[in-house]
């Protein structure tokens, strides 16, 4: 029961986010949101077709939040950087309190054949992974932190990634608002073998050397988030982000051979709130 109830889970989020492998940042959904009602959005994300790569690719780009009038809110975006995942994260503290906790779950997608380095293209397929975990969050004014943990609940890597997010709102007038944000992450052993380690038999498949990726920070990155309102109900969103590979992940194969330690995303989008 427990299988398939997380396997449905994987599904929901697959079908929102998998099928135009459409990604959204967290911190957009956070930097969005009235204070109560909530809003969708709908854009289209560039970036980088595997974690390191240099090859990059447009993708749709979904994200949604909702507010309660209790302070709790439920959003649907992604983690950022340059992965490939989708998230789902819940507050359950009201507005009482300058904290958020809650529960995350994510679903990360494949790496596969599709990607255009013909070099990592031949690489076995990492497959896709449900994760589960929490967050706790500490907001005042216009600054903001969040610590994200998840581990990975589909037995693949077993891999546990653990977040820190800032950022910091700059309303400029009624209908503009800035946000300059920043964040890194952690990965495990487990994470960072799966995703930037060559085995044996995958240095044979795709000629890259042999290596070996253990545990420590992968990444870290600084964004700019824009947001224009038209009217109540429809405005216009942009988001430009930097990120910097780091540790075993820069010295990867798949990003030092063949990819890129500098990894860059943007994304356009129209948002509808109500």
């Amino acid at each position: 029961m427990k299988t398939t109830t997380v396997h449905t889970l994987g599904v929901a989020l697959a079908c929102t986010f998998a099928v135009s492998t459409a990604m959204a940042y967290d911190e957009i959904s956070e930097n969005v949101a009235a204070k109560s009602g909530g809003f969708l959005g709908l854009g289209i994300s560039y970036r980088p077709d595997y974690e390191g790569s240099d090859n990059y690719e447009g993708y749709l780009a979904p994200f949604a939040r909702y507010n309660m009038e209790s302070g709790r809110y439920i959003t649907l975006g992604g983690t950022g950087g340059s992965e490939r995942a989708a998230r789902l994260k819940m507050n359950i503290l009201t507005r009482d309190t300058a904290w958020e906790v809650g529960p995350v779950l994510q679903y990360r997608l494949k790496r596969g054949g599709d990607v255009k380095n013909y070099k990592v293209s031949r690489m076995q397929t990492v497959p896709a992974e449900n994760e589960a975990g929490g967050f706790v969050g500490w907001h005042l004014n216009h600054l903001s932190f969040s610590l994200t943990g998840v581990y990975d609940i589909s037995g693949n890597s077993d891999g546990t990634l653990v977040y820190l997010n800032g950022s910091y709102r700059l309303p400029v007038n009624k209908r503009f608002e800035m946000a300059l944000g920043a964040h890194t992450t952690w990965a495990s052993g487990g994470y960072m073998g799966d995703y930037f380690g060559v085995s044996p038999s995958n240095a044979a498949s795709s000629g890259l050397p042999q290596y070996d990726a253990n545990s420590g920070i992968k990444d870290a990155g600084l964004s700019l988030t824009g947001h224009y309102k038209f009217t109540k109900t429809w405005g216009m969103l942009g988001n430009i982000a930097y990120t910097r590979m780091m540790n075993d992940a820069a010295d990867s194969p798949l990003v030092k051979g063949v990819g890129d330690k500098n990894q860059y995303t943007a994304i356009v989008a129209v948002t509808y709130s109500f």
